[in-house]
């Protein structure tokens, strides 16, 4: 069984932020990027939000509460992951933000090809049977939200049934590990809530240690059927 984590992102909630600051020249003259990156696609720009496509995987989407750093992550490739960097340059270039907490979010896909039904008997094993799961005409779809309290932080996982529709263009039925740690920034003095900010992006990889052992260890190595596969444009 393969084991990876498939995205990475970083959000940072700011109160009032203006998306529409994020072009491409103000991303790479502010040096928030490299001058060399591309772009996927036109920036998208509206009155309240923002969305930069680079042609790397990475991710950037803004609105008027929130500014979100994503990036797909291949095997063994933590040490190539550049968007705790990327959030980093962000808040040193706009120290004065009201910056008012962060979030970690590692997600990983299992799939299951041809097999359809694999990844709703995947979450019911999670559970003892019972008749409250045949209920109804349809099979239950069923989601998980666990919260696991950890030494200085607090992870919260979502489990669910997910669709992933693959380049070319087939559906393949998968579960989702979704987690979220989240730190509140507190304090009156903004740069007090900087320093304390850009602490927490720098060790954003005991975050997904804590991540990796929970979901890889504990759920995926107990299913000796199931892949974990890369997924760039993954909904």
């Amino acid at each position: 069984m393969a084991q990876d984590i498939n995205e990475l992102s970083i959000v940072l909630a700011i109160r009032n932020h203006t998306p529409a600051i994020l072009t491409l020249d103000f991303l790479q003259s502010g040096g928030i990027v490299p001058a060399d990156w591309e772009l996927q696609r036109p920036v998208v720009l509206t009155a309240t939000s923002a969305q930069v496509a680079f042609k790397n995987g990475i991710n950037i989407v803004g609105n008027t509460q929130t500014v979100t750093f994503s990036e797909p992550i291949g095997k063994d490739a933590l040490e190539k992951i550049e968007i705790a960097k990327v959030a980093g340059n962000y808040v040193s270039t706009l120290p004065n933000l009201d910056y008012q907490a962060v979030g970690i979010n590692p997600r990983t896909f299992a799939t299951f090809e041809n097999q359809p039904d694999r990844a709703r008997k995947f979450i019911n094993d999670l559970f003892y049977p019972a008749s409250w799961q045949n209920i109804g005409t349809a099979p239950m779809q069923e989601s998980v939200e666990l919260a696991y309290t950890l030494p200085g932080r607090q992870l919260r996982l979502s489990i669910a049934e997910a669709g992933l529709r693959l380049s070319n263009n087939k559906e393949m039925p998968a579960v989702m590990f979704a987690g979220n740690f989240h730190y509140d920034l507190t304090g009156e003095e903004a740069e007090r809530r900087v320093r304390a900010l850009q602490q927490l992006l720098t060790n954003w990889q005991a975050d997904l240690a804590v991540y990796r052992e929970i979901v890889h260890q504990n759920f995926l190595a107990k299913n000796s059927g199931t892949d974990v596969l890369l997924i760039r444009d993954a909904s």
